[in-house]
């Protein structure tokens, strides 16, 4: 369920027995230590909550941290039956860089690609969409990776099991939108009540707004019910200044809040102040409110 709700959409009465612990939140991640730190930072969270509700001289139900795996560690777009490792002719494995190890160039003194960082290159057999835990809920924030950099970050065998997987998606968009395509059927068939993610802002993009708008025009249509569609953000990465769009939605037709920034000043510690404007109205593919020329 989701934290600090209860089944008919109250909150959740800590006091009365109603709780949310790790057990009710669900998790996809690739990289196993990625896995696991979400895994402590959620007890983290539930104890953090728990003391806030109820004191700090009431102690949770023992043992306190439990070993629930709720976080799988694994591929969140694609399953296979088998990956067959690529060899030359010489009989040795292929190798590519590995897609995220940088190192600072001697000349520019920015972040590119270190060479030196190699993984093996694998075909995959089989591929087909992976399958998601049910939820009530789904929220995330998927790999910042533009259709043009995916073979590169990605490699080709991966790239092209995952178009073969996801056939109905086109070849063109970014990966984030394999994310909204599956959660936006999902939630058309009412089979969970919302979702929203973090992107990259070229979501609102034509190439990528396909996606969207064909959610959104379907006879079981989706509505967007939050977005902001330019947003900065740090990459972690790259330590860039990027930008970011945010994007809810849930099935039905209804109006949705935009919020717009219109002023950015520097905060401390390189943080961002910003004041945003609301609007409230039906949200076009795009993420602007008013006539739908897209």
């Amino acid at each position: 369920r989701h934290p600090g709700l209860a089944p008919g959409g109250q909150r959740a009465d800590a006091r009365g027995g109603e709780t949310v612990d790790p057990h009710n939140l669900l998790g996809i991640e690739i990289n196993p230590r990625a896995a696991a730190i979400a895994q402590l930072v959620l007890w983290i969270g539930y104890l953090q909550w728990h003391f806030r509700v109820n004191g700090a001289g009431r102690m949770p139900p023992e043992p306190i941290l439990r070993d629930v795996r709720t976080i799988e560690n694994r591929d969140a777009l694609i399953e296979w039956d088998d990956k067959v490792l690529e060899r030359g002719a010489d009989g040795k494995p292929l190798t590519r860089w590995d897609g995220e190890t940088m190192k600072v160039h001697a000349v520019t003194g920015k972040k590119v690609p270190d060479e030196n960082a190699r993984v093996e290159v694998w075909r995959y057999v089989n591929p087909k969409p992976a399958k998601w835990p049910k939820a009530d809920f789904i929220v995330g924030n998927p790999p910042f990776i533009g259709n043009k950099r995916m073979r590169l970050r990605l490699g080709d065998g991966y790239v092209i099991a995952l178009r073969r997987a996801w056939a109905t998606v086109p070849g063109n968009v970014d990966l984030v939108m394999y994310w909204w395509e599956r959660a936006g059927t999902l939630a058309r068939k009412r089979q969970v009540r919302a979702f929203g993610f973090v992107s990259t802002n070229s979501i609102k993009q034509i190439t990528n707004r396909v996606i969207i708008n064909r959610h959104r025009s379907a006879i079981d249509p989706l509505a967007i019910v939050f977005a902001i569609p330019d947003h900065p953000w740090r990459d972690p990465e790259t330590d860039a200044a990027v930008r970011v769009a945010f994007t809810a939605a849930t099935a039905g037709i209804g109006p949705g809040l935009l919020q717009m920034v219109v002023k950015e000043s520097k905060g401390r510690s390189e943080s961002v102040a910003l004041d945003l404007a609301e609007i409230k109205g039906t949200i076009n593919a795009d993420l602007t409110i008013g006539s739908d020329t897209s």
